[in-house]
């Protein structure tokens, strides 16, 4: 009995931990593109959000201190490993688990099964290009800005990261946030659970569309 206990309140952190964590890491990424988007607002615009955040306002000289941004992505990296290893408790591991949930699927064809799934494969991508992103803007915090990043984006061919990284952690990002919802009660019936989806949509859609707008426009910033 006691061992029984012991599993339901493990399981349940785990629950609960993942919940947290996940949701943490969406609304970073989505203040983190609100940022980001402000070069569609100019090359001065960007540089204020940029020194900002490295705390401009607090230095004698108005430079700021590059590595809160490293410490920014660090912390994020973090958060992130706690997230991978607690959703991984949960992922069918074994080619037996993984039959079992393909059977599953096939007699239960639910449409929130099927967005797990792409959870899982989106969570994958992200697991092979979010340390290099968290690598190229931790190792080198001081060349972020119109100039720096378009370098880094276009000419250095970066792109090819962050536009697959863009499209797939938004999906899992938006995904997430909507089954925390779900489990935490936010829709008692089909009709709020169909409100939730077309908001998911709709969030998905607007990130994305920002997200790419805000790569193009450095564009004319690369030398």
């Amino acid at each position: 009995m006691a061992i029984k206990l012991s599993i339901k309140k493990w399981s349940a952190w785990l629950d609960l931990s993942q919940s947290v964590s996940g949701v943490i890491l969406a609304v970073f990424l989505w203040s983190h593109l609100v940022l980001v988007s402000s070069i569609l607002l100019g090359g001065d615009a960007m540089n204020w959000v940029a020194r900002t955040m490295e705390l401009s306002f607090l230095s004698s000289d108005g430079h700021g201190y590059p590595w809160v941004v490293t410490g920014i992505a660090i912390g994020i990296a973090a958060l992130a490993l706690v997230h991978v290893l607690v959703a991984l408790q949960k992922l069918p591991m074994s080619l037996r688990q993984q039959r079992a949930l393909q059977q599953q699927m096939q007699v239960i064809n639910h449409s929130d099964t099927r967005l797990w799934r792409w959870q899982a494969i989106t969570g994958v991508v992200i697991l092979l290009l979010l340390p290099v992103h968290l690598w190229l803007i931790g190792s080198a915090p001081e060349t972020i800005g119109p100039q720096g990043s378009a370098e880094r984006i276009w000419n250095q061919g970066v792109w090819m990261v962050y536009l697959p990284l863009l499209l797939t952690v938004e999906l899992h990002a938006a995904i997430g946030v909507y089954r925390v919802a779900l489990k935490w009660g936010a829709a008692r019936d089909l009709n709020s659970r169909s409100r939730l989806r077309k908001i998911k949509t709709i969030v998905s859609i607007a990130f994305v569309t920002v997200g790419i707008a805000s790569l193009l426009a450095f564009l004319p910033h690369a030398s």
